[in-house]
């Protein structure tokens, strides 16, 4: 009898010891799951073609509204589409823009007296044997998304805006790329707007074959920040740099991140040091075909810190934002955290704290395809994600919106 209860008591050990080492694994493996259960909601908007919500925003009164561009609906190609939704994203309405060709709204911000400025880009062909005539488009909207007034912006050449980012009552600083008809090198292109969408002043980058500034800051009185990259003419190769200018557009210092792969800055952000934070993707880094990239600069440009996340497969990170506890959340996708042979893409979210340190990841998607174009966060620390999704095995894709908690 003894004997038997030993062997029992070693079970029961055995099985215990069992338990908990699967229980601190789950725990760890928990850092990069199918976070399902941290979703408030997700809903997908669109009809049977390519739609695709570009940028978000969300109002003082609980509202949200999206900004992209849709070929289901619309009189173009490509309409630009604009969407308002409830706190729990509910259609309201929304819009569509353009006549014909290519059009996309890329970026949408708030104006001193409660209305939004949208930027993007209008009747584009992108043929670079054709004839453009491609224009640069910002639009003032109400709340209602009733269009007050709009704007081509592009003279003789053919501007497309990426971001656009409101200047404290001043005006407002865009950034994007130019070219002129018939050709296919693309210079970087950023500007200084008033509040009617007039020039204060318009400058051009040059720097490789194809340039492109992907994001703008501006630092109050003290000039602006604008991040982007360029391709070699074989498109092989893609250095991503960071440009201080002054209040009149000149620039001040340069930063460029060279290295023998592509190196793109998708988004940059006001770092928790008063620096800059840079992320998007390398070929250069890491240990994959792309790795997400993170630096760090202080407020003179010098590299604080700089990080590279992801696997074996496609990783990049497409934006980022600071929380009220010193963190950086930033946001992507992943093909690394798929088991699909495949290569499906994920929604990939990480947490770092202000020293570049990994916190957490997780992973958002099912089957299809997922493709983040944002990250926002509201102030009870409710996120939002957003970009498309694929809904058909004809790439079918819809707008997506999705509500989680960390």
């Amino acid at each position: 009898m003894g004997i038997i209860l030993k062997k029992t008591y070693k079970i029961y050990f055995f099985v215990l010891l069992l338990v908990i080492l699967f229980s601190g694994l789950n725990v760890y493996l928990g850092k990069t799951k199918e976070s399902s259960d941290h979703i408030l909601w997700e809903k997908t908007y669109g009809g049977n073609d390519e739609d695709i919500i570009r940028d978000l925003i969300i109002t003082n009164d609980d509202y949200l509204v999206t900004v992209g561009n849709s070929s289901s609906w619309g009189d173009a190609w490509q309409s630009i589409w604009i969407m308002k939704l409830d706190s729990q994203g509910n259609k309201i309405s929304n819009i569509f823009n353009g006549e014909e060709n290519y059009n996309l709204a890329n970026s949408i911000t708030f104006t001193e007296d409660g209305n939004f400025i949208v930027a993007g880009e209008s009747n584009w062909l992108h043929c670079s044997s054709c004839d453009e005539q491609g224009r640069g488009w910002i639009a003032k909207i109400n709340p209602d998304l009733y269009i007050i007034w709009e704007k081509n912006l592009g003279e003789d050449k053919n501007n497309s805006i990426e971001h656009i980012f409101s200047i404290n009552g001043q005006g407002f600083a865009i950034s994007g790329s130019t070219h002129s008809s018939k050709t296919s090198e693309f210079n970087a292109w950023f500007a200084f707007l008033d509040g009617e969408g007039n020039y204060f002043w318009n400058k051009e980058y040059n720097n490789l074959f194809q340039d492109k500034a992907t994001c703008i800051l501006c630092l109050e009185e003290k000039g602006f920040l604008v991040a982007g990259h360029s391709q070699s003419r074989t498109l092989d190769k893609s250095d991503a740099w960071i440009l201080k200018l002054t209040m009149d557009g000149n620039i001040e210092w340069e930063k460029h991140f060279i290295g023998a792969g592509i190196n793109v800055f998708n988004k940059i952000i006001p770092s928790i040091d008063s620096g800059v934070l840079a992320v998007g993707y390398t070929s250069s880094k890491g240990v994959g075909w792309q790795d997400a990239w993170v630096i760090q600069l202080d407020k003179d440009g010098n590299l604080e810190w700089e990080k590279t996340f992801g696997g074996d497969k496609k990783d990049i990170l497409v934006s980022a934002i600071k929380t009220d506890k010193n963190k950086y959340l930033l946001a992507g996708n992943t093909s690394s955290k798929s088991k699909n042979e495949e290569k499906i893409s994920k929604t990939w979210v990480i947490q770092l704290d202000k020293d570049g340190n990994l916190e957490w990841e997780k992973t958002f998607g099912g089957d299809k395809q997922t493709i983040t174009t944002g990250i926002i966060n509201r102030d009870d620390e409710s996120i939002f994600l957003f970009g498309k999704i694929q809904v058909s095995d004809k790439e079918e894709y819809n707008g997506w919106i999705m509500n989680f908690r960390p």
